[in-house]
């Protein structure tokens, strides 16, 4: 019992410790809001919570160099994403800065109040009373009951089924009681219907087609904000909900999310205050915004790191090796072909350190691993051993096929194109040709209807920043996962990599079915290395969180687990 207390009410030790959560009785108050925008985008007429002294309203700005694709949160990856709909979407539990679980849409559930049973198989969750969605219909256990089935509903095609689909039953004896049943034991049941989902409205969405419903882009919530209109490529604008639990809540009135093309917009927006918050600084330019009279960069630690993905395969089918990678020499050789040293002093001014694991952070991140050293001439041996030759211009050759490789990222990042330039002269000074094809963010990451190019195996390496949630458990099976490979029909999973490990597979299965925690830590550590082994996952660097605010925005606070608007309802701006 004393295990399952530890595991489920404090399921992460992290190194940082801040304190967030706010809460209140529901009541609705309307006045008529300004217009939402003017364009082509999706509108819909709103009403705004009146200021208040407690309320004291305004819009802010938010730079955003990339646009979502959609923020449903079970179709959605990109982070971009997230900020904005974490504003509009809740789930039962949150994370605090401190790693530990806090109320949202329920009490946390625990051991020592009998809302966990002491053998792990039932979750109870006692719905927060009084909530609406921003529409004025009420909140109810059919909401999470709903989610579980359109999750589990084969035709929807989610990023990942993992851990609901070890859900024997959710019962629900009234509008406010969810009980969930498990058919197997979860350690991590606690991040489902929560971090990074969310619970979905079954008033708006039953009988909808969900891939293609409005509410993939204009999505109706509980937060202290609600999407009013999204005109592409231009601005996603969010208004105070009217109808949210805490009427002092949120302090701003509106929340515009300008898109922007890249880091220089943000630079030249920033410093004529068209925009107060610039969202992921490039570690390349941090400097220009630290010089900013008026402006703060807040750098917060996370679990993300800076890795590149390698495809296994020739496309997405698994059955057929890649080229190159299919031969382990040459994974090996390309990871010992780099050289951190100029990326992270040069590029990232000393502002990170290497990364060594693809958990950055936590009480899962393991201690004690190395990266293979750089080694140019061991590289070399390698790619003579697995019969790739220079044939006289420095590029090697293999039965009449150039090692010429492409590396994709999104656009508009400086460091990632500066870093991409390195690793093109490095490996090229092992006899390996890089090509840089960088893409918008929604093509590298679409869903497998839209031919995103790592769902549909379009790719050799994919430079990108993933990183767990409070719970590694969902993060390992989603990338990583034999099952979790996209294949025909549907996509579903993100395990782009297209790695197939039997010992992989188990070890994360065992970090999902025990409660000790030590034999957690033990199971995922093997898992990291097996990925290490497998050498399709290389980590760079550990990339920390830099944001930048202008001076006259206030209330903002940092959190390891949650994005930059973690709790905007908190912000507000001094005139």
């Amino acid at each position: 019992m004393k295990r399952m207390a530890i595991l489920f009410a404090v399921l992460a030790l992290v190194a940082a410790a801040c304190g967030g959560g706010s809460g209140g009785d529901t009541e609705t108050t309307t006045s008529t809001a300004a217009p939402a925008a003017t364009g082509g985008g999706d509108t819909v007429t709103t009403s705004s919570a009146a200021p208040t002294s407690e309320r004291p309203g305004g819009i802010l700005t938010v730079g955003l160099f990339q646009e979502p694709d959609n923020l449903n949160p079970f179709l959605a990856v990109q982070t971009a994403s997230r900020i904005i709909r974490d504003l509009v979407l809740e789930g039962l539990v949150d994370a605090d800065p401190g790693g530990n679980f806090i109320p949202e849409l329920s009490a946390v559930p625990s051991a020592a109040d009998g809302t966990i049973s002491a053998d792990g198989l039932t979750v109870t969750y006692n719905l927060v009373d009084g909530v609406t969605w921003s529409d004025g219909h009420p909140f109810t256990s059919a909401d999470v009951k709903f989610t579980w089935e359109t999750v589990m509903n084969d035709a929807n095609a989610v990023t990942t089924q993992k851990g609901y689909d070890v859900i024997a039953s959710i019962d629900t004896p009234d509008d406010q009681t969810v009980v969930v049943t498990y058919s197997e034991l979860y350690s991590p049941a606690l991040s489902l219907f929560s971090i990074p989902e969310a619970i979905l409205p079954a008033h708006v969405l039953e009988g909808a087609t969900f891939g293609e419903a409005e509410f993939n882009r204009i999505p109706e919530g509980t937060g202290p904000f609600m999407v009013t209109a999204w005109d592409s490529g231009q601005s996603i604008i969010l208004d105070a909900n009217p109808n949210y639990r805490d009427p002092s809540r949120p302090l701003l009135d509106r929340i515009v999310f300008k898109i922007i093309p890249d880091q220089n917009a943000g630079i030249a927006q920033m410093r004529t205050g068209d925009i107060d918050v610039f969202w992921n600084v490039d570690s390349g330019v941090v400097e220009q915004f630290q010089n900013m009279d008026g402006v703060t960069v807040q750098v917060t630690p996370s679990s993300n790191v800076e890795y590149l993905g390698l495809n296994l395969s020739s496309g997405s089918d698994p059955a057929q090796p890649h080229f190159a990678f299919g031969d382990s020499n040459v994974r090996k050789a390309l990871a010992m072909a780099i050289d951190r040293t100029p990326i992270i002093e040069d590029l990232l001014f000393g502002l990170s350190e290497a990364a060594t694991s693809p958990i950055g952070l936590g009480w899962a991140s393991p201690e004690g691993l190395s990266n293979p050293p750089y080694d140019p001439d061991g590289a070399r041996a390698l790619l003579e051993a697995a019969g790739w030759v220079d044939s006289g211009d420095g590029i090697r050759e293999k039965d009449g096929q150039r090692l010429t490789l492409e590396i994709s990222t999104p656009t508009g990042q400086q460091v990632r194109e500066l870093t991409e330039q390195v690793l093109q002269e490095q490996f090229k000074a092992v006899g390996i040709e890089l090509v840089i094809n960088n893409v918008p963010a929604a093509t590298l990451f679409g869903n497998w209807a839209e031919n995103g190019k790592l769902q549909r195996g379009d790719f050799d390496i994919a430079m990108d920043t993933w990183g767990p949630d409070l719970d590694p458990a969902g993060f390992l099976s989603i990338l990583f996962d034999s099952a979790s490979i996209p294949q025909d029909p549907g996509g579903q999973g993100w395990n782009f990599f297209r790695l197939q490990s039997d010992k992989l597979d188990k070890a994360i299965a065992d970090g999902a079915s025990t409660l000790d925690l030590e034999a957690r830590k033990a199971a995922y550590r093997i898992a990291v290395q097996e990925i290490l082994d497998a050498g399709v996952y290389i980590p760079l660097y550990k990339r920390s969180k830099l944001d930048a605010f202008n001076n006259r925005v206030v209330g903002y606070s940092p959190n390891p687990w949650g994005e930059v608007t973690w709790n905007a309802e908190e912000w507000t701006i001094n005139n």
